[in-house]
């Protein structure tokens, strides 16, 4: 249990700070978990690079750092006020000729190609998973695990046919519905429409699309998502982080699938619309349809009941096993980027999202201001990570001051503001550190192309 006190204070006024204390530590384990969603984004993009390994690093410290501190743990049932409990229904899946829904096949070769082919550079692939005959069947639910940057997120776009295969065939059942909901999704909204055109807009569209779906139908999703009243109504840019994933989830949810995909589906979902998620996912499919989800979200795994595993083994091989999760594939999940980082090397550590990165290294080579800034890179990088240790530090000082003012509303109010303009000083910051490590890759790479 958690003990509170309440000092000085008639019923009315607990009544008044129970509440003002209840949204000030859910807001606080939100913000906390928006963060170290930034932290987990940054280490499953670059894990796997040589050029970013310290950053990456870095930022697995500050994840267990969090972690140690229960900073990342929901706030004690008790502590908070009762809250709205999402409501998410996902239509049965269309029926499917065969049970074949997608299928890799012909010992296929997942990766990329590189645009940039020169005569120094004489490889233009660049393969990550090889010999693979996947079958994806009615039923099946198969949670994809392996090292970070290993190419869980490049097989899942391979699967849903954004990225072509380097060798092999891709087959796709003539009654195939992809229903595709990835961590950025939120990210890539419209911010200048409204949350309900946006919804009945995804819904509408496409060939698998129905016109018949009306504006409260689509509200009435959003609704059972939290948003009601006018925020259905609002511009996208207006909404919180939390309230544009719920709108990213009400158009995945309203149009009919029989194969989901998703990518790091709780990373930007706030607690309550992970669990709507997994009970959802968890009754839903029987025989008619099927799930591939990357995720290293334990709860969630654990409610959405998995039939199959699928491992991206040593040597870019798959290994599928049909089973729930076990403990074992929980083990040591911070260890996965030291794993992956001690067996690369930096002729063979380039992960999928290195190369994207090949077309714009000729153009810091050229430009004279990134060169600079390239240059200077380092020395600011550990300005940064000072600031960064000062700004946190005060960050504490303020929760100890919280705890200390806990009858204080006035003072706890204004000693929240302060720490979220911290906080955000802190997000920029390690924006800013991001944005430093990727010029500096590539710069390296330009260079060494030039060579």
């Amino acid at each position: 249990g958690t003990l509170q006190m309440y000092k000085s204070c008639t019923y009315s006024q607990y009544l008044a700070l129970k509440q003002e204390r209840a949204k000030a530590a859910v807001t606080e384990y939100e913000r906390n978990a928006e963060k170290a969603a930034k932290l987990q984004a940054f280490v499953d993009r670059f894990g796997a690079s040589a050029t970013k390994a310290s950053a990456a690093q870095s930022r697995v410290k500050q994840l267990e750092k969090m972690q140690a501190q229960g900073l990342l743990e929901a706030p004690p049932q008790d502590v908070t006020e009762e809250r709205f409990k999402p409501k998410l229904v996902l239509p049965d899946p269309p029926k499917s000729i065969g049970e074949t829904l997608l299928a890799l096949s012909g010992d296929a070769m997942v990766g990329y190609r590189d645009d940039n082919n020169t005569p120094s550079n004489s490889n233009p692939v660049i393969p990550l998973i090889s010999n693979v005959n996947l079958e994806i069947r009615r039923g099946m639910k198969i949670l994809v695990r392996g090292p970070n940057g290993a190419g869980k997120t490049t097989l899942l776009e391979t699967l849903r046919g954004t990225l072509p295969l380097l060798q092999g065939e891709r087959i796709e059942n003539p009654s195939l519905r992809l229903g595709v909901f990835t961590q950025d999704l939120a990210q890539e909204l419209d911010t200048s429409r409204r949350a309900v055109d946006l919804v009945t807009a995804h819904a509408r569209g496409g060939l698998d699309g129905d016109i018949q779906i009306s504006d409260q139908q689509a509200r009435t999703v959003l609704g059972g998502l939290g948003l009601t009243g006018d925020k259905a109504l609002r511009k996208v840019g207006e909404l919180s982080g939390g309230e544009k994933a719920r709108v990213a989830l009400a158009m995945f949810a309203l149009k009919p699938s029989n194969l989901y995909l998703l990518d790091e589906v709780s990373n930007h979902l706030d607690m309550e619309c992970v669990e709507a998620l997994s009970e959802s996912l968890s009754n839903w499919g029987n025989d008619a349809g099927s799930l591939v989800v990357i995720s290293h979200d334990k709860s969630f795994c654990e409610q959405v009941g998995f039939t199959h595993v699928l491992t991206l083994m040593e040597g870019g091989t798959l290994k599928l096993e049909q089973r729930n999760t076990c403990d074992s594939d929980w083990d040591a999940s911070t260890t996965t980027l030291q794993r992956s980082m001690s067996t690369s090397s930096p002729s063979s550590s380039s992960s999928e999202n290195d190369s994207d990165s090949g077309q714009d290294d000729a153009q810091v080579l050229m430009d004279p201001a990134l060169r600079k800034r390239a240059y200077n890179a380092p020395k600011r990088i550990s300005k940064i990570e000072r600031l960064v240790e000062q700004k946190e530090e005060k960050i504490a000082t303020i929760d100890e001051e919280m705890l200390a003012n806990g009858s204080d509303v006035g003072k706890l109010v204004d000693l929240s503001k302060e720490k979220e303009a911290l906080e955000a000083e802190v997000l920029e910051l390690m924006e800013e550190w991001e944005e430093l490590e990727t010029l500096m890759a590539q710069m390296e790479d330009a260079t060494a192309v030039s060579r």
